[in-house]
């Protein structure tokens, strides 16, 4: 993927499906504030026109367009807006997703189902829709924002895993083939570990107490930073936060201990001590929450020095390279003294 060059922002016209709040928001702010043109699409109609109106008091150009990604029509007249509005399109992220907080036997086959449609059907439909309109704009970037379930699941959440995991199969395989074909598309996967958006209070919940994101919590800047980067660099995978990363070294080196940790831990990590109120959640209809942060602030890390060096190859690699250098001198020094 070295060999794509994508559009700097101020150049680009971008699509940010689930952009109402949480993640999808903040992305869209950001990638506005960069000069970006923004398209952002959800259910929540109420809390789209809110955004568009703050990008255009900021200076920047928006339009929305009410879409529930499970819906391939409704994903189309996405993209069409997005053509009619700013001639192409540049970056499809696609962001929207929705959770059960239930055991494996009390989610039932409607609520597996419906995770499907929305967090991997979702992003389905929209990159086979924007694929077309990439190649036409000469090449472009493909975002996927997931989850740090993508690569270990946490009890409670095994239909949200098992749609999480099936989406990073499908970006897999669209990967290789657009490297196969030559194609100038690059096709990220962000994985955030718990980030401080309404995400928790919206899911559908079957526990007597309110749930949360297994901790550190993160802000959720950090994942929308990820996003910019992917969009304007051919990156194959980020990880929001550096707990993100813990976890998919954990899953893939010591799968047993996960068991053993998660069994004992997980489902604690995701209770909070209030007593749950609103249980249906947005499975099915919008919540009309518009926020950016969730209820966690106060636990919530504004920054991570993994991701940030991630996202900055440049410091990384002078790091990298003062390092080596400092244990060279060492080694240097040390086998003058045994000299």
């Amino acid at each position: 993927m070295s060999r794509i060059k994508l559009r700097p922002l101020e150049q680009q016209v971008a699509v940010v499906a689930g952009g109402s709040s949480g993640i999808g928001r903040e992305t869209a702010l950001r990638l506005a504030a960069a000069g970006t043109k923004v398209v952002v699409a959800a259910r929540n109609e109420a809390g789209l026109s809110t955004l568009v109106r703050e990008i255009e008091d900021g200076g920047g150009e928006a339009v929305y367009v009410v879409c529930d990604v499970s819906d391939r029509a409704q994903v189309e007249s996405v993209a069409e807006a997005a053509v009619a509005k700013f001639g192409r399109i540049d970056t499809w992220v696609a962001v929207a997703a929705v959770v059960v907080y239930a055991d494996f036997e009390h989610t039932t086959p409607e609520e597996f189902r419906r995770l499907m449609e929305v967090n991997f059907m979702g992003q389905v439909h929209g990159f086979q829709v924007a694929l077309p309109h990439l190649r036409r704009a000469g090449g472009g970037a493909l975002v996927s924002v997931g989850s740090g379930e993508t690569v270990i699941s946490m009890p409670l959440n095994s239909a949200y895993a098992a749609s999480k995991h099936a989406v990073e199969g499908m970006l897999d395989a669209l990967r290789r083939e657009l490297q196969a074909s030559g194609t100038p598309i690059s096709v990220t996967s962000i994985k955030p570990a718990a980030i401080n958006t309404p995400f928790f209070d919206n899911g559908r919940n079957k526990m007597d107490v309110k749930p949360k994101g297994a901790p550190p919590f993160y802000d959720p800047a950090v994942v929308a930073e990820c996003v910019l980067f992917a969009a304007t660099h051919p990156v194959r995978d980020l990880y929001a936060g550096g707990a993100a990363k813990l976890m998919k070294l954990t899953q893939h080196l010591t799968p047993r201990v996960a068991d053993v940790v998660l069994a004992k831990f997980g489902i604690p990590m995701e209770q909070t001590k209030d007593a749950a109120t609103d249980t249906d959640g947005n499975l099915y209809e919008p919540s009309g929450d518009a926020r950016v942060q969730g209820d966690f602030g106060k636990q919530a890390l504004p920054f991570s020095p993994y991701t940030w060096l991630a996202t900055h190859p440049t410091a990384r690699r002078l790091l990298l390279a003062g390092a080596v250098g400092g244990l060279g001198t060492r080694w240097a020094a040390r086998a003058r003294s045994v000299a």
